[in-house]
């Protein structure tokens, strides 16, 4: 039996997770150590702690947590913080690096989060994640789940590739993988959306546009409100 799409892309994020899991959480660096690769997430959790307004406590849940780059730091305005991520590997080693009492890891499907209830969280957040899954269709499936597990005027911070697909690009894309660079393979590519078309989901999940960063570049955050 052929594996769904889901499936396929925890194949490849265990191997991932297998080989040089901190290169492919963050391929702008090729020679990360551990030290490094933890203190640069706390630049980014600071940054969007002070976009979304954050005092100290309640829960927050972390979409593609990875090792914890992130969710470690997010730990220092939130009372609890979860970290899902479609690997089990990834969840695995997150779990072996000594996070913070508070912090806790667990595997998802990689459509859904079914593990948690609704009206759960004060803050959702994901990087560098959303931006690798091809299917609209999952990416709506997330939002609604997002909308779901946020507590009423929870927030989520939100990144997606907004940058212009022109012909050349999707030429480039379907060349076979062992012709591309490793960050240009499929599983860890990443798949442009319209602003415009994203915005529409949001809203249909019930989620409003609170602010905006980035729009149009590859690093398009959207800040949004249940």
């Amino acid at each position: 039996m052929s594996q769904s799409r889901p499936e396929q892309m925890r194949t490849h994020w265990e191997k991932f997770a297998e080989g040089d899991p901190m290169y492919y959480i963050a391929t702008w660096n090729k020679n990360w150590t551990l030290d490094d690769f933890f203190a640069s997430g706390l630049e980014v959790a600071e940054k969007i702690a002070r976009w979304a307004g954050r005092q100290h406590g309640g829960r927050m849940l972390e979409i593609g947590c990875g090792l914890g780059r992130t969710a470690v730091h997010f730990s220092r305005w939130f009372d609890r913080v979860d970290g899902v991520d479609i690997s089990p590997k990834m969840i695995d080693m997150a779990r072996s690096l000594n996070p913070p009492d508070h912090v806790h890891f667990s595997a998802i499907s990689g459509t859904d989060l079914t593990q948690f209830e609704n009206d759960t969280f004060d803050l959702v957040y994901s990087y560098i994640v959303f931006q690798h899954i091809p299917e609209e269709a999952v990416i709506e499936s997330y939002l609604r789940e997002i909308s779901r597990v946020l507590k009423p005027g929870g927030q989520a911070a939100l990144q997606f590739d907004t940058r212009p697909e022109g012909t050349l690009i999707k030429l480039y894309k379907s060349l076979p993988d062992p012709l591309l660079p490793r960050p240009h393979r499929r599983f860890i590519r990443r798949y442009r959306r319209r602003p415009e078309r994203l915005q529409s989901l949001m809203e249909g999940a019930g989620l409003r546009v609170e602010d905006e960063q980035g729009k149009g570049t590859a690093e398009h955050f959207f800040l949004l409100r249940k």
